[in-house]
Formats: C-alpha cells, sequence, structure tokens
C-alpha cells in the first residue's frame, strides 16, 4: 500500500512537495482536519470518523465525487471564499468511543441515515477502481439521495478554481 519508506508529519508546515515524493520514492502520511493541505499535497485520501474510515478514494474521488455523509458534512464545514453557501456545522456529538454505538457511528448526526444505519454496521461499497465508501446509501435497495446541492456548488468552484498540474 505504501511505499518502501513512510514518514508520518502531524503538521501542514513539515509537507514536502511532490517533486520530492517521486524522486526519492517515499510516501508522506499525513494526519489532520484541514482539508486544504489534503487537496493540495496528498494522492490518496482516507476519511475517518470515530477510528474507521468512511471513504477512500483519489483527492479527486474524495472532492469531486464524495459519497459518504461524514465526507459531505466536512466539505459542507470547509471555509472558502469563494463560496456564498454558509457553512455547516455538523450536528450533534461525537460517540462515546468507551461505549461504541451499535452500526454506524456517523448515524446519529447524519441526517440521511436509515433504520439499518443504527443496527448494522456498513461494508465498504465499491464506487470505482480507486474509490470505496462505507455508507448503506450506496446500496442497491438504499432510496437514491442525490449530492446535497452545496456540496454540488462547493465542487462547481472547486473546479472553476482548479489550477493544472505542471509537476506530473
Amino acid at each position: 500500500m505504501f511505499a518502501k519508506r513512510t514518514f508520518l508529519f502531524a503538521t501542514p508546515k513539515d509537507a514536502i512537495s511532490y517533486k520530492v515524493k517521486k524522486k526519492r520514492n517515499i510516501s508522506v502520511l499525513f494526519i489532520t482536519h484541514d482539508l486544504g493541505v489534503v487537496a493540495n499535497m496528498a494522492d490518496k485520501v482516507a476519511v475517518m470518523y470515530a477510528g474507521k474510515i468512511v471513504e477512500y478514494g483519489t483527492v479527486r474521488d474524495i472532492f469531486y465525487d464524495p459519497k459518504h455523509p461524514y465526507t459531505w458534512a466536512l466539505l459542507s464545514s470547509m471555509p472558502s471564499l469563494d463560496t456564498k453557501d454558509v457553512l455547516e456545522a455538523i450536528p450533534g456529538t461525537p460517540p462515546n468511543m468507551i461505549y461504541p454505538p451499535k452500526g454506524d457511528a456517523f448515524a446519529d448526526r447524519n441526517k440521511y441515515a436509515m433504520k439499518i444505519d443504527f443496527e448494522k454496521q456498513p461494508p465498504f461499497f465499491k464506487v470505482s477502481d480507486t474509490h470505496y465508501a462505507a455508507t448503506w446509501l450506496l446500496h442497491p435497495d438504499a432510496p437514491k439521495i442525490g449530492l446535497p446541492e452545496n456540496i454540488q456548488n462547493r465542487i462547481r468552484t472547486m473546479k472553476e478554481m482548479e489550477v493544472p498540474d505542471y509537476e506530473q
């Protein structure tokens, strides 16, 4: 999964460039809540909630085609100077992991939660060869819930602001 050498940097100031990562054949693991750092530095992203990965994919998968409601909530709460959308706070509080909840740990805070979310943890559903998400919303029998409008607006804005990557 990772290259031969893996370095852990906890703060954005320790970030190294894409060229250095390629030249030295190293991987860098960032653990952060700063989605700006993730968007600019990462190749692949694992979104975690309550100690579990809920969505995994390339940066483009996660930022342009998010599937998990927690990823939607994170993107909705990400500040941007170019958006007129109101930042949304994630309702409720994180679960007490001393007594982990049954089912999907995000269910209590998820306005799209279904009955099964409170009963059974979702498996990973394959979105593409590079993108997986653990949400019952991807089950074939789930009601079809479209991407929230504020997320669609954010994706549109991010695509408009996208700068070509000349380093690749």
